[in-house]
């Protein structure tokens, strides 16, 4: 119980730490806007300016890191904006009731929702295409049909901008994305919550300039501020806790490590069939239960990601012998463990490891871990569940 509760505390602070940057850009936008409208006739083009140059910014962070979910959230929202424009320029203060808006206020938090609950993918993954396709259905449809808004009986209450009954879809899809947050605590879903959120109170104030263009620019600066976080974190760290990234392994080799240290590569055994039959994010989550349960061992280790399928720990000022004990007892640890893998089945797996130790012969730490995976690869040809030096 005293453990569970220490998890759920540390569980805890993460998500407040992750949420503090998102949430203090929101509530500095929120303050701006109710301290200081209505602003300076100039304050809103220089906004507006401002949105754009961000928007772009974020964009071409987001080409960089290969991440589609955020760049079609960013995406949207930027289309959105573009087309309430449009609307106020061509129907002045009634575009409130126009269909087009009408149409907008509902699609638009449908589709926010659909993409914060979709898992992160690269820019060309197939799945991109055929949402890519579903969004631009959407708008053929959304042209060519919003007309029809006029002629469904609703009550005539509005929000500020919007009508009551979009406030109502709008609150209904944040909720479930807060309570998400709180329980799937990640750098990009913490911000997509709090970009989504400022988009919100722009939809409600997109009748004065002052707040479309203030809560539009705290969506694309909170979104901006994640990126270079996620960014960040993805060059120093794996997406598993307690592992550093292959970068961040080499870069410390070279100005953190002893002269005499000794690696032990390892992998989950049949990790390809499993995967098969459980799917990515259940092997995900073996990874980490596997990583907690090695970082519990007596040892003074490090842990860093190679590959998709092979993790390293580093024993600093150890030889190979002394490591080949410990990455042994490691080994017979998790063969008698038990891990729960969904729901309340219990699976049992086993991990092969090769311990690598580095000598004056490796000129730098990728020789000491490529030779550890050739050999744990050729171990792989004839049994599994065994610790070998290289």
């Amino acid at each position: 119980m005293i453990s569970g509760s220490a998890e759920n505390l540390k569980y805890i602070f993460s998500t407040i730490k992750s949420s503090f940057l998102p949430a203090f850009i929101l509530l500095s936008v929120l303050l701006v806007f109710y301290a200081g409208n209505p602003y300076t006739q100039a304050a809103p083009l220089l906004l507006h300016y401002l949105f754009l140059f961000v928007s772009a910014s974020t964009i071409g962070l987001l080409y960089i890191a290969n991440q589609s979910k955020p760049l079609f959230s960013l995406g949207v929202g930027l289309v959105c904006y573009i087309i309430i424009n449009r609307l106020k320029a061509e129907y002045g203060e009634a575009f409130i009731s126009c269909p087009e808006f009408q149409c907008l206020c509902f699609l638009l938090p449908v589709n926010f929702a659909l993409l914060y609950f979709l898992p992160q993918s690269k820019l060309n993954a197939a799945r991109n295409i055929y949402l890519l396709f579903i969004l631009l259905l959407q708008a053929v449809i959304a042209q060519h049909f919003c007309d029809l808004i006029k002629s469904i009986p609703h009550i005539d209450i509005t929000v500020e901008a919007i009508p009551l009954w979009s406030c109502v879809i709008w609150v209904t899809m944040l909720a479930p994305l807060a309570i998400s947050v709180s329980f799937k605590n990640t750098i990009i879903n913490t911000g997509q919550f709090y970009a989504d959120t400022s988009l919100f109170m722009g939809i409600i104030y997109a009748g004065n300039q002052s707040g479309l263009t203030t809560f539009f620019l705290g969506f694309s600066l909170i979104l901006l501020c994640v990126t270079v976080l996620d960014l960040y974190r993805r060059y120093h760290y794996d997406y598993l806790e307690h592992v550093g990234s292959k970068t961040s392994y080499l870069a410390n080799a070279n100005s953190k490590f002893p002269f005499k240290y000794t690696i032990a590569l390892f992998s989950i055994d049949n990790r390809d069939k499993l995967q098969q039959i459980n799917g990515k994010e259940k092997i995900k989550n073996l990874e980490q239960l596997v990583v907690n349960s090695i970082i519990e061992m007596p040892y003074k280790l490090t842990l860093y990601r190679h590959n998709d399928a092979e993790l390293i720990m580093v024993f600093k000022n150890e030889d190979a012998r002394h490591a080949k004990e410990y990455a042994d007892n490691i080994r017979h640890n998790i063969a008698a463990s038990e891990f729960i893998l969904t729901g309340n089945k219990n699976i049992k797996i086993t991990i092969s490891v090769c311990v690598s130790e580095k000598t004056r012969k490796d000129r730098n730490a990728t020789e000491v871990v490529e030779r550890a995976h050739n050999a744990l690869q050729k171990s792989y040809r004839y049994n599994c569940n065994v610790t070998t030096v290289a």
